[in-house]
């Protein structure tokens, strides 16, 4: 039998019903992730034993942007050990220790050691191993300029947008309608503070990296209207961050939020 490159072609085999047992929000999603090598055939707890054996043989996966990431961060790593990391400290607003770097994320210290590897006692995943890396060796340290912009009005942000606007805002909307205490409250761990003068129903200023913050504003759904997020950054981000990476730090604030929203809910579900 020919192979499946299309989620599309997937798709057709599956029951439709976005039960989100496999922890995506539908099953084109999932249709998507098992095509772009994220996620097994086997992960749908719908399909029956035969049926995945029958189709794994079929699907022609490519290489996961995941994938992609993890080459990207081996020659950040390369970068990085011939970084004199007391000279930066001062420019990125990190700080040197011994044996290594130690940059404030979330409120908490991540600590990048001589050979680019990161240690810290939060959650740790590639979206944010990846940006720490590039922040390290190429930020600026430019002022923050205090003028919060939507993402897409950043320079560079055109062939970004759409992604940071799907994977990282609905994403994480979809987690705060989901979990709206359990949600806040872990931003609240991670140092978040509240902004006054905005007009959502939660306003919050947190800082991923020193010099990137972003602004979380989240309106509630009420009377037939649907909740909304948006996600504000400084106008100077792109200085101190290439907006590529700004994405991947949305990405990784999504997928940490994940984790600890699995990990710490009553029925360990994430919808």
């Amino acid at each position: 039998m020919p192979e499946m490159k299309n989620p599309l072609e997937l798709y057709k085999l599956l029951n439709k019903s976005n039960c989100k047992k496999c922890m995506l929000p539908s099953c084109m999603a999932f249709s998507v992730a098992v095509i772009q090598g994220r996620k097994k055939i086997s992960d749908c707890p719908e399909l029956d034993e035969q049926t995945v054996e029958a189709l794994s043989g079929r699907v022609a996966t490519r290489a996961s942007f995941e994938d992609e990431q993890r080459e990207r961060l081996n020659n950040l790593k390369q970068e990085v050990a011939r970084i004199d990391f007391v000279s930066v400290s001062d420019r990125i607003g990190g700080a040197a220790v011994k044996g290594g770097l130690a940059v404030n994320c979330l409120g908490k210290d991540f600590v990048i050691d001589a050979a680019g590897e990161l240690t810290s006692e939060c959650h740790k995943n590639l979206w944010v191993h990846v940006p720490l890396l590039n922040y390290i060796i190429h930020g600026t340290g430019k002022t923050l300029s205090g003028h919060w912009v939507p993402f897409n009005e950043l320079q560079g942000a055109k062939d970004w947008s759409r992604f940071f606007s799907h994977r990282c805002e609905e994403d994480m909307k979809q987690l705060a309608d989901a979990h709206t205490e359990l949600f806040f409250e872990i931003l609240s761990l991670f140092g978040a503070q509240p902004v006054g003068g905005m007009d959502a129903d939660h306003s919050l200023t947190v800082y991923p990296l020193p010099k990137v913050p972003f602004m979380i504003n989240y309106w509630e759904p009420e009377q037939g209207f649907e909740s909304k997020l948006n996600i504000l950054l400084d106008r100077v981000s792109p200085d101190n961050l290439a907006i590529g990476s700004i994405y991947l730090l949305g990405r990784g604030l999504v997928e940490m939020f994940r984790a600890l929203i699995i990990r710490h809910n009553r029925d360990g579900k994430l919808f």
